[in-house]
């Protein structure tokens, strides 16, 4: 383990959630891992998730040891993949994955801050914790989030997942609501947080009251509390070409690219040829 976190730690912007799975062991969170060595020093890390995702963080890794990933992970089933982009290409590729369908496939903009340089809009929203009571808000926006995310259907499936998330974003203590007027207007929440670094995620403004500068408020307020115990960095996945914008505007900077995709069904891995 200290090895891994060793490694893991200077990398934390692409690879916080590997870290976080390192100090938290319960489902659904916890993950097997595999390490590539060259002599004694770690240069890649592979981590799968109880859920069946696939992270790595392997800047370095070698294609030429891909038998050797395919050994470790033969007889493993994966559900998606998610990393540094450039990385995610790589790993895609040695496990033979390139024409594997999907049910979503996306890379998205890597943003990080120095809290230094967090900018709080004003204005007269107030942000403030969840509590059970807000269950059902939230469920519902977690479902509108997932359903304009992932671009699915009012399913079953989707529906029960949201509803897992959300009970879990509220029962965690990392979950916020922005209020006007006592009225919730936007939610935000830290989906992973370790060592002075937290990422931000479950980031929602309903339509009807988009515009109006209450997400970026939102996170820019949640940042600044978080920053009060003890937060020095904030990372982040932005899902749209607004939504970069408004982060760049209180104060993240893009650092590169991060994919995420799900495969239509689960991929087990064979043996190596």
């Amino acid at each position: 383990l200290p090895a891994l976190r060793a490694f893991l730690h200077p990398r934390a912007a692409t690879s916080l959630s590997l870290s976080c799975a390192l100090e938290d062991t319960d489902h659904p969170k916890a993950m097997t891992y595999w390490a590539a060595f060259n002599n004694a020093n770690i240069h890649a890390v592979f981590g799968l998730s109880q859920q069946g995702i696939l992270l790595c963080e392997a800047p370095d890794f070698d294609p030429n040891r891909a038998n050797d990933l395919r050994r470790a992970l033969s007889g493993r089933e994966i559900i998606g993949l998610s990393g540094e982009a450039r990385q995610i290409a790589t790993l895609r590729s040695v496990l033979g994955l390139d024409q594997t369908p999907t049910t979503y496939d996306k890379i998205e903009p890597l943003l990080r801050m120095t809290l230094d340089d967090l900018i709080v809009p004003p204005g007269p929203t107030q942000l403030r914790n969840m509590h059970n009571r807000d269950l059902p808000l939230v469920r519902d926006w977690r479902l509108a989030f997932d359903r304009e995310v992932y671009d699915e259907g009012d399913t079953p499936d989707l529906r029960q997942r949201s509803k897992d998330r959300a009970t879990r974003m509220t029962h965690s203590g990392q979950g916020r609501l922005l209020e006007l007027d006592r009225t919730p207007v936007s939610m935000t929440a830290f989906n992973a947080a370790l060592g002075g670094i937290v990422q931000v995620g479950s980031v929602y403004t309903p339509p009807a009251l988009r515009g109006r500068g209450h997400a970026r408020r939102a996170v820019a307020l949640h940042l600044a509390q978080a920053g009060e115990t003890g937060t020095k960095s904030a990372i982040l996945y932005s899902l749209s070409p607004a939504a970069t914008r408004a982060y760049q505007s209180i104060g993240f900077t893009r650092i590169g690219d991060y994919a995420v995709m799900d495969f239509a069904k689960p991929v087990r891995i064979g043996d190596p040829a």
